[in-house]
């Protein structure tokens, strides 16, 4: 890896990306949401906020600047919450006219649908870009907790893209990061719908652990919900193998398992008693499952796609739902074939 990176979004992840691959590339090039934020990561050397501890290498260079970015890199990546992934493609969008910007490959980041159009991230990434633009589109999907990638902990995720040549560019990208490995794919709908489908599961499987539940029930719902991931993924034109891979299933273990989890923490916190509204107030990051949930419900709803931990999860963070009366309810549907 010869040339400087650029990374869109100092949030945890962004972070320690740039943390990471500061050992392997020249410079790093980290956008900051503000001019007052990259002063305060300039100033302390780590970014307090979201990653504190973390020291920031020399050759990172912190920005808020949109056009550094594009002066200086080749490789950016989309590292900003899926809700405001329009919004930052809409102001990538005013640089059209200074430069080109099929010139560049981005990598998309985001795990959510929680944009109000309800898109999957590279839907979004057309409407704003154009569909031309998809030809510079991947996406990255994986197991990958923001304070193990910075302190170069060996992970490994999914890059999937429409075009084998932006694959074959980004194997070479990440063959000398060793303790970041990538394996890559074509089936862009199954890996971003992988990585926003098991925020819901992990927040069912917090709530399941905050009513003390036990490891049995949390299983149960590990392995129903991969079931339902792939029965949704597929309805909307994914390939069900891709579930079983590093966004699907490697993410959920992740995700749902771990207190490292901003979902699965939230649905810790509603299963002892917390309302959603004072968890949320709190959070410093952003929990995509929570509105994530809501347009995977909506979705279903209108594909008539059997979705029964989603519609429980739904009932809890929106309806009222107390959490012991959702598990009742998953307990008392109609014994089924498990594989239909």
């Amino acid at each position: 890896m010869q040339r400087p990176i650029g990374i869109i979004g100092a949030g945890s992840f962004g972070t320690a990306l740039a943390v990471n691959f500061s050992k392997f590339a020249p410079y790093i090039y980290l956008k900051c949401r503000s001019a007052e934020f990259a002063e305060k990561l300039k100033r302390e050397k780590q970014n307090e906020y979201y990653l504190k501890g973390v020291p920031l290498s020399e050759n990172i260079i912190v920005t808020d600047d949109y056009e550094t970015i594009f002066e200086n890199c080749h490789i950016i990546f989309l590292v900003v919450p899926s809700n405001v992934l329009q919004e930052t493609l809409l102001d990538i969008k005013t640089y059209e006219d200074k430069f080109n910007l099929y010139d560049y490959i981005f990598i998309n980041t985001a795990k959510g649908l929680g944009d109000k159009s309800m898109d999957l991230p590279h839907k979004v990434f057309s409407k704003a870009l154009g569909n031309l633009m998809l030809e510079r589109y991947a996406v990255l999907s994986g197991p990958s907790f923001a304070v193990e990638v910075s302190k170069h902990l060996p992970t490994a995720v999914c890059v999937a893209s429409f075009n084998k040549k932006i694959l074959d560019e980004l194997k070479n990208f990440f063959r000398n990061i060793v303790n970041f490995r990538i394996y890559t794919l074509d089936d862009i709908i199954g890996v971003e719908l992988g990585g926003s489908l098991k925020n819901i599961i992990a927040l069912a499987s917090g709530i399941s652990d905050g009513l003390e539940l036990g490891n049995n029930a949390r299983a149960a719902l590990l392995t129903r919900g991969i079931v339902e991931m792939t029965r949704f993924g597929e309805a909307l034109g994914a390939d069900r193998l891709t579930f079983t891979g590093l966004s699907g299933l490697g993410d959920l273990m992740l995700t749902s398992a771990s207190d490292l989890s901003r979902n699965r923490s939230v649905g810790l916190r509603i299963g002892r008693g917390e309302s959603l509204e004072s968890i949320l107030k709190g959070m410093k990051m952003v929990a995509e499952g929570v509105a994530t949930t809501k347009s995977v419900h909506t979705i279903a709803k209108e594909k008539n796609i059997y979705m029964p931990i989603t519609e429980v999860v739904y009932s809890v963070l929106y309806e009222g739902l107390k959490p012991k009366d959702a598990i009742i309810k998953l307990l008392e549907r109609d014994i089924k074939n498990e594989f239909i």
